[in-house]
């Protein structure tokens, strides 16, 4: 009988667990205070998955325009897969993935897709997940399996806390209005109310929107619970979405990721990677958490 659940935890008081069901992590937790906020997926996917802390991004995140693109002389479609008329975040987090090898701080899983009348991608995908002290660290590698190449990416998905004292530090250099479908709009500068360079609230109402020109570093401080998060992203992220429905929302998304939204449509596929058979991208992110120190104010 498949696993459905794994725990990894320390004596330093971090505790993840994980589901092979879409490599998803279901909890994430720091001496007994969750960290991560495990929300239910989104569609249809809900129904299968339930409540997730953070799920894998691949071969692609977000949405693809018109299910469908056009690369090397060559027209792909693929279909939805979730009740949203676009096609989804790729495949791996509606999958079950397999264990590769496990111990009571780590655990490496993986995942194969084939192509098929639904999908022209086929790529073999590893996550590892290791806990070291306060630290999570997340490594995402896909390989393409595929005749062709292809253009691929990587991302991850999770959903944070939203509580009401809490502020958001990241840098970018520009940002993307929101068009129908939740597809990017325009590339425009970052307007006051979404730059957190020096940290700040999220705005209250609706926000999803992709960043671009991230130094791959973010942090998060909950003064309620007296904890900060900070993520430190490899090179392979250089963009951010940043998702909330509303001020009411218990959580919020700040999703690294290898390229924009709908990159199949962009100038320089934004951001995605050729690969060809056999190559393999890979990215990491780390998460770590700390105790605030007293205010100054």
């Amino acid at each position: 009988m498949a696993e459905d659940t794994v725990l990894l935890e320390n004596d330093d008081g971090l505790t993840v667990e994980v589901s092979p069901l879409g490599g998803a992590l279901l909890a994430v937790r720091w001496r007994g205070t969750p960290v991560l906020a495990p929300t239910p997926a989104p569609g249809l996917a809900s129904k299968v998955l339930g409540a997730e802390a953070c799920f894998p991004l691949v071969p692609f995140g977000n949405r693809i325009k018109d299910n469908g693109f056009h690369f090397e002389g060559h027209d792909y479609t693929l279909t939805p897969n979730t009740s949203d008329a676009l096609v989804l975040h790729g495949d791996a987090w509606l999958q079950r993935w397999s264990i590769l090898r496990r111990d009571g701080h780590s655990l490496a899983l993986h995942y194969r897709q084939e192509a098929s009348a639904v999908t022209p991608f086929a790529y073999e995908a590893v996550q590892t997940i290791t806990i070291d002290g306060a630290k999570l660290t997340l490594s995402l590698a896909i390989t393409n399996r595929a005749a062709r190449a292809l253009p691929y990416g990587l991302g991850l998905h999770p959903y944070f806390p939203r509580r009401r004292g809490m502020r958001l530090f990241a840098h970018a250099d520009r940002y993307w209005t929101e068009r129908e479908n939740h597809l990017p709009g325009a590339m425009q500068p970052v307007p006051q109310d979404l730059n957190f360079t020096a940290g700040a609230p999220l705005p209250p109402g609706w926000l999803n929107n992709v960043f671009e020109g991230w130094d791959g570093k973010m942090r998060i401080e909950w003064p309620e619970t007296g904890l900060a998060l900070s993520l430190d992203a490899d090179e392979t992220f250089r963009f951010f979405v940043l998702y909330s429905p509303s001020i009411d929302a218990d959580f919020f998304c700040f999703e690294p990721m290898s390229h924009r939204p709908n990159a199949h449509h962009q100038p320089e596929n934004g951001g995605l990677v050729r690969l060809a058979l056999g190559e393999v991208l890979n990215g990491t992110v780390t998460l770590r958490v700390d105790q605030l120190g007293p205010s100054t104010t």
